[in-house]
């Protein structure tokens, strides 16, 4: 899943079958548009907090390659 690609039911369900998570239809259903507010909220936040004038307060996290 890219994180440009909107969260939709058909993207949980991938997501839930990778994980192998037993999530039932109707469960992941009532969950896509929440996630959907969520990962924009996420997205919109990390873009505010990677301007510039932030960066002498926000700890630079790197994660290894794999």
């Amino acid at each position: 899943m890219s994180p440009q690609e909107p969260v939709t039911a058909e993207s949980i369900d991938r997501l839930c079958r990778l994980a192998q998570l037993p999530l039932s239809a109707e469960r992941r259903r009532v969950l896509a548009p929440m996630l959907a507010q969520l990962v924009a909220a996420a997205n919109e936040l990390s873009l505010k907090m990677s301007a510039s004038r932030y960066r002498p307060i926000v700890p630079i996290l790197r994660f290894p390659e794999r």
